[in-house]
């Protein structure tokens, strides 16, 4: 535990509270108070890193909609059903493929959209257009993705201009009444899906969604020792779900009008 607690503050993100915290004290023996600014920063920052913090603020998000029981009966539904797989990033030319490559997140959405096909054999859009500092629409890359896997190019439809995920909502909606689908599929990393689901259901209201959340940031292990130490992977969880609060925020307020 010591070893762990010593590797934590000397690793990304905590190192840099250690250097603020000796900012801290500098300053403290200098001038004989302590800078509020820079308190408040490094507290917040610890507060971000934390897992304890994460479980109340990404928790929410992520089990907002949970995932079926029992997939396989779940998706016993006629053939005017399609799987949506929502973007979640590439990284672009890599010396794997100058397309790009799938994130993390993208991938794990990917690959449940592709179990979900072989178990139900349902055609799958994939939706996702050139994101800032990328030349390959995401729903390209996504899409020889799921051709590796086996998925025959007949089954995939490819949407690849939307660059939000209002734009999926809404460009997913041509695909889905020109082709005459009545149920859709919804998958997404579980921290997306509330955002999400908020606006297909919005845009595509006439037709019955189900949400097949995954890529989990949050164990549903009670709290640890460990999730007081600040780690990165906690970091990101956390500004993943401040990135989804502020874009539900945002919808609440701007865009309640069809």
């Amino acid at each position: 535990m010591i070893y762990d607690f010593f590797v934590s503050f000397i690793q990304i993100p905590g190192l840099f509270i250690s250097i603020l915290f000796i900012f801290i004290i500098i300053s403290l023996f200098r001038t004989k108070k302590v800078s509020i600014p820079l308190f408040l920063i490094t507290v917040l920052l610890y507060i971000f890193s934390c897992g304890w913090f994460a479980r109340l603020f990404v928790s929410p998000l992520e089990n907002n909609y949970l995932p079926p029981s029992s997939p396989s009966s779940t998706f016993q539904v006629d053939d005017n059903a399609v799987i949506v797989i929502l973007g979640g990033g590439i990284i672009p030319n890599t010396p794997k493929n100058f397309k790009g490559e799938l994130s993390d997140s993208a991938f794990k959405r990917v690959i449940e959209g592709y179990l979900i096909h072989k178990r139900t054999q349902l055609p799958i859009i994939v939706t996702g257009g050139k994101l800032q500092g990328t030349q390959t629409p995401e729903a390209e890359v996504m899409k020889e993705e799921l051709q590796k896997l086996g998925v025959c190019n007949e089954d995939i439809y490819v949407e690849p201009y939307a660059k939000n995920t209002k734009q999926n909502a809404q460009y997913v909606k041509e695909i889905v009444e020109n082709e005459g689908f009545k149920t859709i599929i919804l998958v997404t990393s579980a921290v997306h899906m509330t955002r999400s689901l908020n606006y297909f259901n919005k845009y595509l209201n006439d037709k019955k969604i189900c949400p097949i959340p995954t890529g989990y940031l949050i164990s549903l292990d009670k709290i640890k020792m460990y999730d007081f130490l600040p780690q990165i992977e906690f970091l990101k969880a956390n500004a993943s779900a401040l990135h989804e609060y502020l874009g539900i925020i945002k919808m609440r307020i701007f865009e309640n009008s069809p």
